[in-house]
C-alpha cells in the first residue's frame, strides 16, 4: 500500500471516478458477489475467487480508449499515465493512440501482461490488465517481464520507469520496473489475471511468459515473481485512485479485483495465510494512518486513544530526543509480520527495526556507516516522532520514501518534518543503495491531535472522520468518507 503523482489527487480522483457511476460496493454487496470465496484457502481460494469474477462483459479492444474517460481520468480532467509522471494527455485528444518518437507525444493501451505472451481472447480488452501508458515508454517496456532493475538500459523522464537487468533474486534477463507508487497496483492486476483467467494461463508460452508464469494451476508464478508481487502488495497497499478504479471498471465491464476490494486477500492465496480459511466479514486491511495527508481515504482504525496517530503501536513517555549513531547500536535477530525478517536494536526509549527484504539479509555496516539497500525498510517506534534527520555518506546519498513519501537528500543531510507527531516512522530505501551514519530524532512529548476516548461504556458503534476524528454513533448524512468501527471490526462508508 503507500505517491507524488497520484496520491496527491486521490481525494478527489475518488470523487471524479466514481461520481455518476456507481456508489462503492457496501460489505453486504460484496459480501453477496465473493460468496463462494467464503471459508476457502490457498489454490480452493484461487479457484474460487476465478468462479465469481470469470464472467464480465468483454467491451472491445476499441472501446478501451471510451473507457480511460472514466476508469483513468485525473483530477485535474487529464489522462492517470501509469509510466509517466511527466505527461498531461487530454483523454480522446489529439495524443491518443498516435505515432510517437518521444515520451510525451502519444499514449495508447498498454498489456499489463503482455499480449504476446497470451495471444487473444477476452485477456486482450480487460479492463483491469490494459490500462493507459505513454506509447513512447509503452514501447520501451515492450514485451519483457516486470522486475527490479538499476535501468542500466533505459530510465523514463526523471527516472520514473526504468528498464535493465533484473536485480531480484531469482531471475536475471532484462526487466521493466514500474515507478513505486504503482508497484502494488499492478501486483494486484497480475493476481486477479491469475484468478481470472485460471483456466488459460497454465497454457500461456509466448514469449517471457514461462519467465514468470509457472505453467500451473496453483500457485500459477515462478517463486521469483511471486515473491515479489506480493512485496510490491505489501510495500504500495491500495490506496483511494486505486480503489475508485475499481469501482469504475466494475460500472463497465461487471467484474471486480477481489485482491483491490480484500487488500489482504493474495496473503490468503499466496502469502503467509495459506493455511488460514478466508472470511469475507473479516478485517482485511482496509484501514491505514489518517497523518498521510495525500491519503485521505484510509483513516485508521481508531482503537488506542492514548496515541492516536498510530493507535496499535504504543508510545514509551520516556523516549527522548537526540543523535543516533546507527553503528554504536547492539542489533539482534527479529522477524517481523510486515517486513520479515531483519533486526532490532534499542535506545532513547524507542526500537530501531531494520528489515533488508533483499539477499543482503544482515545489517551492513562499514566503518560508521549504514548501509540500506534497495527496498530495505528502516522502522523507528516507541516515540511520537516529530522530525528525523538522517546523516548520509558523500558518495551513496540518494532518497527514502517516509511514511508513504519521498524524500532526497540535500547534500549529506535528509530532513523529515510532520505536521503531525508519528509512531512509527516507516523509511524506505528507494535507491540502489543508501549510507546513513547517524539520525537526529525530535520527539514530542505530547499527542499533536486529540481522538475520542473510549470507554466501558462507549456504544458499539463509533463513526470517525477521515482524519480520525470521533463524530458519533451514526454515521451522518452529509458527502464524506467515514470510518464505522463496530466492536472490533472497521470498515469504510462513502457517503454521497
Amino acid at each position: 500500500m503507500k505517491r507524488n503523482n497520484i496520491l496527491r489527487y486521490s481525494f478527489v480522483v475518488w470523487a471524479v471516478l466514481v461520481a455518476g457511476l456507481v456508489s462503492a460496493a457496501d460489505d453486504a454487496t460484496l459480501r453477496t458477489y465473493y460468496s463462494k470465496a467464503e471459508g476457502k484457502k490457498a489454490s480452493a481460494l484461487k479457484t474460487a475467487l476465478y468462479q465469481c469474477i470469470s464472467k464480465h462483459t468483454n467491451i472491445g479492444y476499441d472501446g478501451l480508449l471510451d473507457a480511460y474517460k472514466t476508469t483513468d481520468k485525473r483530477a485535474d480532467g487529464y489522462l492517470r499515465d501509469w509510466y509517466s509522471n511527466s505527461t498531461n494527455y487530454v483523454i480522446g485528444g489529439p495524443a491518443e493512440n498516435k505515432s510517437y518518437k518521444k515520451e510525451g507525444d502519444s499514449y495508447n493501451r498498454e498489456h499489463t501482461v503482455p499480449q504476446s505472451w497470451f495471444g487473444s481472447g477476452d485477456m486482450k480488452s480487460d479492463l483491469v490488465q490494459v490500462v493507459p501508458t505513454d506509447g513512447y515508454v509503452n514501447n520501451r517496456r515492450g514485451n519483457y517481464p516486470f522486475g527490479e532493475t538499476a535501468g542500466g538500459t533505459y530510465k523514463s523522464n526523471n527516472g520514473y520507469c526504468k528498464l535493465g537487468s533484473c536485480t531480484t533474486t531469482g531471475y536475471s534477463g532484462t526487466v521493466f520496473e514500474p515507478n513505486d507508487e504503482i508497484k502494488g497496483d499492478l501486483a494486484r492486476i497480475y493476481f486477479y489475471v491469475l484468478a481470472c483467467y485460471e483456466n488459460l494461463h497454465p497454457n500461456w508460452t509466448g514469449g517471457n511468459a514461462r519467465d514468470v508464469f509457472d505453467g500451473n494451476k496453483y500457485p500459477g508464478m515462478k517463486t521469483w515473481a511471486m515473491d515479489m508481487f506480493l512485496r510490491w502488495a505489501r510495500q504500495d497497499p491500495v490506496d483511494a485512485v486505486e480503489a475508485a478504479r475499481n469501482e469504475a471498471v466494475y460500472a463497465i465491464q461487471k467484474n471486480r479485483n477481489p485482491f483491490v476490494d480484500y487488500p489482504d486477500l493474495c496473503e490468503y492465496v499466496w502469502g503467509t495465510k495459506t493455511n488460514e480459511a478466508f472470511h469475507l466479514d473479516g478485517d482485511h486491511g482496509n484501514n491505514v494512518d489518517p497523518d498521510t495527508p495525500s491519503n485521505p481515504d484510509n483513516p485508521d482504525n481508531p482503537d488506542n486513544p492514548d496515541n492516536p496517530d498510530n493507535p496499535d503501536t504504543p508510545s514509551n513517555p520516556e523516549a527522548t530526543s537526540g543523535s543516533i549513531d546507527l553503528t554504536q547500536l547492539t542489533w539482534t535477530d527479529a522477524t517481523d509480520p510486515q517486513y520479515g525478517k531483519g533486526f532490532t536494536a534499542t535506545t532513547n526509549g524507542m526500537t530501531l527495526g531494520y528489515y533488508t527484504n533483499t539477499s543482503q539479509n544482515q545489517v551492513i555496516k562499514v566503518g560508521n556507516e549504514m548501509r540500506i539497500y534497495k527496498g530495505a525498510v528502516f522502522v523507528i517506534s516507541g516515540a511520537r516522532i516529530k522530525g528525523l534527520t538522517f546523516h548520509g555518506m558523500s558518495s551513496y546519498v540518494g532518497a527514502l520514501k517516509i511514511n508513504g513519501q519521498s524524500y532526497s537528500f540535500s547534500g549529506l543531510d535528509l530532513r523529515w518534518t510532520s505536521q503531525h507527531s508519528v509512531n512509527p516512522v516507516v523509511a524506505e530505501a528507494t535507491e540502489k543503495q543508501v549510507r546513513i551514519t547517524s539520525i537526529d530524532v525530535t520527539v514530542s512529548d505530547t499527542p499533536t491531535r486529540i481522538t475520542h476516548t473510549t470507554t466501558a461504556t462507549t456504544p458499539k458503534t463509533l463513526v470517525y472522520d477521515i482524519s480520525g476524528n470521533y463524530i458519533g454513533t451514526t454515521v451522518p448524512a452529509r458527502k464524506g468518507i467515514y470510518l464505522v468501527r463496530e466492536g472490533t471490526h472497521a470498515h469504510k462508508r462513502i457517503v454521497r
